[in-house]
């Protein structure tokens, strides 16, 4: 939605403010917020926007002309009555479709005369038109004919209506502009120059306008829209279907922009008023509606449910009762209705599944039997139970923070969404899926057993596959967070081969809404959907799904309308005949928002070929004459940086200590200084990685213009103390701000919200914006988290020509579609470890990282790596050398280097075989997950950092603490809180939570933090990838008899584990258990033992 500036008072507002603005003001002059254009008469340029008309030649023509420059040209009786005007409310509205119509030309050459236009509303000029295939020339008409503005506008075409003709002809393109009739209009004044500020700013809504479209294959719009409304019940479809000639929605107070145009509210919010995007913390009532003739899975489409053949869902078919105490009344009152409330109060039975941990099952090398998402059947479809493989990490809270969807919440603010179906009169019901119960136990960083069957393909057929595939598996990870919507209205198109329909949806009272919004928003008139958000269209059952976008919205007191469109990959037509019973529909949250867009966008041919995985990424050697900056590089750095030089994809090995950081940061200064090739965006997992590329930044000598973009809610964290605080963009931003709206701001920030208008909001996030993109269209290098590159800010720039993802193996694939799909990019590079920890996912196939996977099916032949680490001390690093890396990673530094004084030992196991692990149990969700402690443990770890910080005067600050298990985490922690000597003055226990991969987040925010009690660390394994510290205590937690230790056998979780430490590594654990556990523990144990570095008291360390 377009804004407007009132050059009298300087107020910035949408078109419906700005319209009630000026006419009780009376100011009398505006331009367009983004584009700085005045509003007024292209023929005699007069402002007076109380004389303004944008008028419509039929499907002609449109202008915006001045009253005098009207009357002057038509007569009363050939005047257009298609007129936008401010006494009749509409003309700023219309002001953006204006500029549409005037600034037409052909999008291939650019030539504004002889235009030809077609349903999908592409327009080319005749000489192009010709080089077209006759096939395809046909489906164009010509701007002669008086039907080219229906087609380009996607307005309905009206044939009662008197035709008037426009004067002059058509004057699509501006080549025209102010030569009609030039001896007796009056001379246009001329437009003040743009300045700098003002041409980038230009600039940047060009570049959003751009970088926000959706190609899509229909041109229809909310006001043209025309199809018959969904029946309440499978008998009142056919008298419904009879209804073909429903008109469009009613017009709403709020009406959205376009699909394709940048948000109409600008996007720098402060945190009091967030977006507008669902949270995914919702729940919802079950409903009865039932699913007829829905159930049929077509093999080889991903939009059907890959268990619907055998009567398998992926989460369960509730049984609900056949009558509801709301049921629907008989078809003719439910047609009288506009929006008919659906049945929601019957309730679901439960049926028991049987417990145990999933086994990780590896990924499909190729196209499954049948097509489907899953990525192949294996042990005859289901799930084998077991251990997890040690190849495959399984990080995370414990499974009971996620709850199989076909679960109902029982009322918990952090609930999952079940999948509630109904049991009606189905001709073909699947029975339903066992699904958990409070009696399954699920532990710690396992995945929920019935979605182990979701396993990666290593390669794809075609784009459509991918997509498809990928969407599915988004779904599948959405339900686990948010809950599907029962109450709406759908208005089907008339033909089924349209790919657009329409949702209502009642506004009073909606609990499903108020949900997906902070509390009060939606009272307050914010919308509970925003442009492009994606939403999945399911049968009950969830046999067959539908992906679909929010196209365009309306909203007003009573009700929002959404125009949802099919994302170009869907294969399945929709289901005109189904009643709104058998449909219900989930909404995504913001950051699967990020990658459906994502996937829209993924057309450079390069990377295609790189998520295809079929054909080998081609790579030239070819060295470069460099000037390195520093003369401490080794070869394994040098040839990484050439080969980054010379290719457009590189993936780079690098594993702990190896000099990453500082390989990229002279990557960058080689780019710059010798290539000029920027803006660099340079992104990765977490905020601590990219911060530690950022600080080599900070001050450099080079004057590289760097900014550092951070996510809303990291905002107040990265405030001016903070060290990357002065290239923070919110920070400039927030500095450039004028008095005034530093006062807005200040007001929203101490909760004194309700003294700022509406106007007063406005202006602030208009200011933002303007200043953010300035800035970030003049940077060198943008440091952002991977998902925070799909947001806002980065939609103002045009080209990205270089990408680097550093811990490219902690982002799932998925993940990496959001950077990857970037305007303009020309070099990518993966920066990242794959014997190091992934992301965690309940869907497995959301886990596999695309650095992974081009390795594992051969894509990229011969990576790069970095084979000297600079870390640790050689007796910590021996073991890891040999057995994770081949013996290929070589030390950089000696023992005398690392050697800690009046520490004998660098590597130090403890015997720990007195206390048994304790089971620690919690309910979420209706599911009981678990995870373990070991108090004994706990109390040798507190004896061990006595030693250090006591008797070996090891600061606090060089102490990190780590542990599998996030409650021996918790209990390490509390412990040391209470401890006078570890915390003599008593401090609070701070947290530091990073962000994470999306998936990673669905597990909880508690997986990713890390406790500091009094400057020593606490965390979890998964947690502290990417940190280090001098001495490293590692509590392995597991001592039992049968020698079961969970996901402490995974290769990557212990390889990450061993890393951590620099000069001193501390093992407390149960050794026989261990020892039993798996065969790597085995070595490792047999190791120390050679070594005879197995303990059993402090008294030798």
């Amino acid at each position: 939605m377009s804004k407007f500036q009132c050059t009298t008072c300087n107020e910035v507002l949408d078109a419906d403010a700005m319209m009630k603005h000026l006419s009780s003001t009376r100011h009398k002059t505006v331009i367009d917020a983004h584009s700085e254009e005045e509003v007024c008469c292209e023929d005699c340029q007069n402002s007076n926007i109380h004389q303004l008309q944008i008028i419509r030649f039929g499907g002609e023509d449109m202008s915006l002309l001045c009253t005098p420059c009207l009357n002057k040209e038509y007569a009363a009786s050939e005047r257009p009555s298609t007129a936008y005007s401010l006494s009749n409310g509409s003309l700023l509205r219309f002001w953006s479709t204006y500029l549409k119509v005037r600034d037409c030309c052909c999008e291939e050459c650019g030539n504004e005369s002889h235009l030809n236009v077609n349903s999908k509303k592409q327009v080319v000029c005749n000489d192009c038109l010709r080089n077209k295939p006759e096939s395809v020339a046909k489906t164009f008409i010509s701007e002669d004919s008086s039907r080219f503005l229906y087609l380009f506008l996607g307005i309905k075409e009206t044939n009662n209506a008197k035709s008037f003709k426009k004067k002059g002809g058509r004057r699509l393109g501006r080549g025209k502009k102010g030569k009609k009739d030039a001896g007796n209009a009056r001379k246009p004044r001329e437009k003040k120059p743009l300045t700098v500020h003002q041409q980038l700013a230009k600039k940047a809504y060009e570049n959003k306008k751009s970088n926000n479209a959706i190609e899509g294959d229909s041109s229809l719009s909310l006001r043209s829209f025309k199809g018959h409304k969904a029946a309440s019940g499978p008998d009142q479809i056919k008298e419904s279907m009879s209804n073909a000639k429903t008109g469009p929605p009613t017009r709403g107070k709020q009406h959205s922009k376009p699909q394709g145009k940048p948000q109409g509210k600008p996007q720098g919010k402060p945190q009091s008023k967030p977006q507008g995007k669902p949270q995914g913390k919702s729940q919802s009532k079950p409903s009865n509606k039932t699913d007829a003739k829905s159930q049929s899975t077509p093999g080889g489409k991903p939009q059907s449910n890959p268990q619907a053949k055998s009567g398998k869902q992926p989460t369960t078919n509730d049984k609900s009762s056949a009558n509801g105490k709301n049921s629907r009344s008989t078809a003719a009152t439910s047609n009288i209705k506009e929006n008919t409330s659906k049945s929601n109060e019957s309730k679901p039975k439960q049926n028991a599944s049987e417990g145990g941990r999933a086994k990780r099952q590896q990924p499909n090398s190729g196209k499954t039997n049948d097509g489907k998402p899953n990525g192949g059947k294996q042990n005859g479809g289901k799930p084998s139970a077991g251990k997890p493989s040690a190849g495959k990490p399984s990080a995370g809270k414990p499974s009971a923070g996620k709850q199989n969807s076909g679960k109902p919440n029982e009322g918990k603010p952090n609930g999952r969404k079940s999948s509630e179906t109904g049991n009606g009169n189905s001709k073909s019901q699947s029975p339903p899926t066992a699904e958990p119960t409070p009696n399954v136990e699920y532990e710690e960083g396992e995945p929920l057993r019935e979605m182990s069957k979701y396993v990666p393909k290593l390669t794809y057929s075609d784009p459509d596959d991918y997509f498809n595939t990928y969407s599915y598996a988004l779904y599948l990870e959405e339900k686990l967070q948010n809950r599907f919507l029962q109450n709406f209205q759908i208005t089907w198109p008339n033909n089924d081969k349209e790919t657009v329909f329409v949702v209502k949806i009642d506004i009073s009272n909606n609990t499903e809404l108020e949900r997906l919004l902070p509390k009060n928003s939606l009272k307050l008139g914010r919308p509970p959907f925003v442009n492009l958000q994606p939403l999945v269209l399911a049968t009950q059952d969830e046999s067959k799904v539908w992906y679909t976008y929010v196209k365009e919205f309306q909203m007003n007191r009573r009700d929002i309308t959404l125009l949802l469109a099919l994302y170009p990959w869907n294969k399945i037509k929709l289901p005109i005949k189904h009643s709104n019973d058998q449909m219900k529909i989930l909404p995504c949250g913001a950051q699967t928002s990020r990658i459906y867009f994502a996937m829209t966008r993924a057309k450079n041919p390069r990377f295609i070929d790189l998520i295809m995985g079929q054909k080998p990424i081609k790579q030239i050697s070819f060295t470069n004459r460099l000037n390195y900056s520093k003369d401490s590089f080794n070869e394994s750095q040098k040839s990484a940086i050439q080969h980054v030089l010379n290719n457009s994809v590189t993936v780079l090995q690098g594993p702990p200590g190896t000099g990453k950081t500082s390989t990229i940061e002279e990557l960058i200064i080689q780019m710059i200084r010798n290539f000029s090739s920027w803006p660099i965006l340079c992104v990765a997992a977490s905020n601590i990685a990219i911060d530690n590329i950022a600080e080599k930044f900070i001050d450099n000598k080079d004057s590289i213009r760097i900014l550092r973009i951070v996510s809303d809610s990291k905002e107040s964290q990265y405030n001016k103390d903070h060290p990357l605080g002065k290239i923070c963009l919110h920070n400039i931003v927030n500095d450039q701000l004028p008095p005034q709206l530093k006062e807005v701001q200040h007001k929203l920030r101490t909760g004194k919200s309700h003294e700022v208008s509406k106007n007063q909001y406005n202006n602030l996030s208009t200011a933002q914006n303007q200043i953010a993109d300035r800035y970030i269209m003049q940077a060198q290098i943008l440091f952002t988290t991977t998902i925070t590159a799909g947001g806002r800010r980065l939609k103002a720039i045009k080209e990205l020509p270089v990408v680097i993802m550093d811990e490219s193996t902690q982002s799932s694939e998925a993940a990496t579609l959001v950077p990857l799909s970037l305007p303009g990019i020309r070099k990518f590079v993966f920066v990242g470890d794959e014997k190091q920890l992934s992301s965690f996912s309940q869907i497995p196939q959301l886990e596999m990282s695309l650095f992974e996977r081009v390795l594992l099916n051969g894509c990229y032949k011969n990576p790069h790596m970095l084979d000297t680490q600079y870390r640790m001390h050689p007796i910590i690093s021996e073991f890891p050398r040999q057995r994770f890396y081949g013996g290929l990673l070589k030390d950089g530094v000696t023992e005398e280097q690392k050697n800690w004084q009046s520490i004998k030992y660098p590597l130090f196991f403890l015997r720990c075989d007195l206390g048994d692990e304790t089971k620690v149990t919690n309910s979420h969700n209706g599911l009981r997950g678990y995870t373990y402690t070991n108090k004994h443990e706990c109390q040798l770890l507190l004896q061990m950092v006595y030693k250090l910080i006591l008797d070996k005067q090891v600061s606090r600050d060089q102490i990190g603490i780590v542990t599998p298990y996030s409650a021996q985490r918790d209990a390490i922690s509390e412990l040391l809180v209470q401890d006078r000597i570890v915390n003599p003055q008593g401090l609070a226990m701070e947290q530091e939570i990073d962000e994470m991969d999306p998936f990673d987040a669905m597990a909880g925010s508690k997986k990713n933090s890390i406790n500091i009690v009094n400057d020593i660390y606490i965390a979890t394994v998964d947690s502290f990838q990417g940190h280090e510290k001098n001495f490293i205590l590692f509590s392995t937690v597991r001592n039992n008899p049968l020698g079961k230790i969970g996901f402490v056998n995974d290769a990557r979780r212990m390889n990450v584990a061993l890393t951590r430490a620099k000069n001193g590594l501390i093992l407390v654990g149960n050794d026989h258990t261990l020892r039993n556990g798996s065969d790597l523990w085995k070595d490792y144990i047999d190791y120390l033992n050679s070594r005879q570095l197995i303990f059993t008291d402090l008294s030798g360390y």
